[in-house]
């Protein structure tokens, strides 16, 4: 037995209550170490000095990856107040297991773990609606123009490629015009990018967070579409930015009026004064600079600079400076060896991080989102006034409006102690409210049940990714890699994070699948059957594709005849299946086999007699299976195919099935037998 890997802490994801009564434990062991784990427990203040602890259970294997086994157990017992030990078995020695550590002896009273007591504030409460929702993600910009009153100038023709600038005149009207549709679908949920006055057409960097974008529609199309999704059993989710705001929000704009006599200056994090102005379209003025530096020209460096100022009509003096400095730095390099034509502005931008002498040419004196982004200068939310601000807003869109939730950007970057506050407020104003986070990595650090209910589960996406979609891992890495979410995240957060396989920030999930549907089919079959609410990226039902931002945002396909309804109907059973069972959505998860040599992966669902099997074959053989139902703990003689409606026949207490090369099967126990 290797003690050093044997863990367990009496909180956080090893030990929480999901009851009055009931206290969800889990222990971490080598894998493959341990033959069985017993956990003893009794009530806090017995005397177990005088008298043996009363209560035994046995802890269930649940999960592994590379290199841990996870035992769980849920200890039961109605005074709420626990001490406990373990008694780990490896075959061939024993050994207790408490707060002291090893002992071969039996534990005294002093060296138990304990969990203090079950305090009713102290449960992980996620929205009961949340964990049986299929969320529906939506870029307005770009889903369905339903009001051409509003249209913003210069418009797009929809359905061309899509530019950084591009606008095409999506809107709320539209959104409401297409309900019915995501309703036959069957979301149950919608998530909508930010919908806030804005400059851009990704609205990211918001003006006004009390004013619906006037290209979107005003309060009253806001209403209506909230009424109107409700009518339908649809939920509406807004993207709440408080990383940060446009330069031109009324605090930032204030800045730059007074300076540091602004009473807002506190609001951003401001490395000197006066805040310089944001040039006009930096990035593209970068590119252009460096095409117009390798243009042969003979003339002076006075005069290059000029000429390249008259040329790209630079006005402006906070442009002109930009420029010229940028002019300078680029000779610089040249004159020092460097090929300049094989930069562009992404890689002036990542070099400016490092490279102070280009950061202050190109970058602004102050912070914000990202690196040098200077439309979206990043707020101070350890401010109070900026704290009080941004509640108000997360209060009033809740409770006045009647939005059912927030999706809060970059959330890893913000403050825990604001996102604590920001929980308090929005569960006052609706306990049912839904607070979800983009955190791209490990979010155990928000997701102890004082901040958000989950997060956009991105360790979910590159595993599908790289399994189902690139083809690049095997079985063994990708069960790894989702066991450590598992095994990570308290269970509450697994059943509301959004379990997406693509977004706005990404490539399209057929994209990343190589065009392949085949992968995109088996992707989407395991995003609707395992554990957590699935979101899917407007148009990926219809096979829509796209690389990296802003390509990835295209405009919906509302032409039938270029619709791929063949997936349409694959989304659309996938979802009425996984709303038909109950097991699917909040039912255990037990993985019954990962076979590397043949990649297959099965595990089973069950909540109550709603028990399914379900397996998938992500390789080109054809392969004939069998499972014996004692292994599977399932009691039947007939299982039913949920996609084709095939049966089959438990014979000998086992079930057989041939499942084609890149197929799944989702099969149920029937109960009506």
């Amino acid at each position: 037995m290797l003690k050093e890997a044997v863990y367990h802490q009496p909180y956080g994801n090893y030990a929480y209550p999901i009851a009055d009564d009931k206290l969800f434990i889990q222990l971490r062991a080598k894998k493959g170490d341990l033959k069985k784990v017993h956990v003893v427990y009794d009530e806090r203040f017995r005397d177990w000095d005088s008298s043996s602890p009363r209560f035994t259970l046995k802890l269930d294997r649940y999960s592994s990856d590379e290199f841990f086994d996870y035992f769980r157990a849920e200890m039961q017992f109605s005074k709420k107040r626990f001490k406990y030990y373990f008694l780990l078995d490896d075959g061939t020695e024993q050994f207790y297991y408490s707060s002291y550590g090893f002992a071969k002896d039996v534990i005294d009273y002093n060296g138990c773990f304990q969990y203090t007591y079950i305090c009713e504030k102290d449960y992980f409460d996620i929205p009961s609606w949340v964990k049986d929702a299929v969320f529906y993600q939506i870029f307005p910009d770009r889903f369905c123009n339903g009001n051409s009153n509003i249209n913003p100038d210069n418009l797009t023709d929809w359905g061309e490629m899509p530019k950084w600038c591009s606008f095409y005149g999506g809107d709320l009207a539209g959104i409401i015009q297409k309900l019915d549709y995501l309703g036959e679908l069957g979301i149950t949920a919608i998530y909508l990018t930010p919908v806030f006055k804005s400059s851009t057409n990704h609205k990211y960097n918001t003006i006004d967070y009390m004013e619906i974008d006037p290209e979107f529609g005003d309060i009253d199309t806001c209403k209506e579409l909230v009424n109107q999704a409700h009518q339908r059993g649809i939920k509406i989710i807004f993207d709440g930015v408080f990383n940060h705001t446009s330069d031109e929000f009324f605090a930032f704009q204030d800045i730059i009026e007074k300076g540091e006599d602004s009473k807002y200056k506190d609001w951003y994090y401001i490395y000197d004064f006066p805040v310089k102005k944001a040039p006009s379209l930096t990035r593209e003025i970068a590119n252009e600079v460096i095409e117009k530096l390798l243009q042969p020209d003979p003339i002076s460096l006075d005069g290059l600079k000029e000429e390249i100022v008259v040329q790209l009509q630079i006005e402006s003096k906070e442009d002109r400076d930009y420029v010229l400095g940028l002019v300078d730095y680029l000779i610089e390099q040249s004159n020092k060896g460097e090929d300049i034509s094989k930069l562009d502005s992404h890689e002036l931008w990542k070099r400016a991080a490092e490279v102070d002498e280009l950061a202050k040419i190109i970058y602004p004196n102050y912070e914000t989102f990202a690196n040098g982004v200077w439309k979206m200068p990043k707020l101070k939310t350890a401010n109070p006034e900026v704290r009080e601000y941004l509640l108000e807003v997360a209060r009033y869109w809740i409770e006045d409006i009647g939005i059912d939730g927030w999706r809060l950007d970059v959330a890893d970057e913000v403050d825990h102690y604001f996102w604590r506050e920001f929980r308090k407020v929005v569960k006052e104003a609706n306990p049912e409210a839904y607070i979800v986070g983009e955190v791209w990595n490990d979010a155990t650090p928000w997701l102890g049940g004082e901040e958000f209910d989950g997060v956009m589960n991105y360790l979910f996406a590159t595993s599908v990714w790289d399994f189902f979609c690139r083809r690049k891992i095997n079985v063994n890495t990708f069960e790894d890699r989702l066991s450590k979410v598992r095994t990570l995240y308290k269970l509450p957060a697994q059943l509301a994070s959004l379990n997406l396989v693509d977004s706005h920030d990404t490539e399209r999930v057929l994209t990343i699948s190589d065009g392949d549907k085949e992968r995109q089919r088996l992707a989407v079959a395991f995003q609707m059957t395992y554990i957590g609410a699935p979101m899917v990226y407007y148009g990926d039902e219809l096979a829509m594709e796209g690389g990296s931002d802003p390509d990835c945002r295209r405009t919906m396909i509302w032409d039938e005849k270029k619709q791929d309804r063949e997936m349409f109907d694959w989304y659309k059973n996938l979802i009425v299946i996984r709303k038909d069972n109950p097991a699917l959505r909040t039912g255990d998860f037990t993985l019954i086999k990962k076979d590397a040599i043949n990649n297959i992966y099965a595990f089973t669902r069950k909540k109550g007699n709603n028990q399914l099997l379900i397996i998938f074959n992500n390789s080109n053989l054809v392969t004939q299976l069998e499972f014996d139902l004692e292994e599977l703990n399932i009691d039947t003689s007939l299982f039913i195919e949920l996609l084709s409606n095939k049966e089959y026949q438990v014979e000998d207490n086992k079930i057989k099935i041939n499942l084609e090369g890149y197929s799944v099967a989702i099969l149920k126990v029937d109960n009506n037998e």
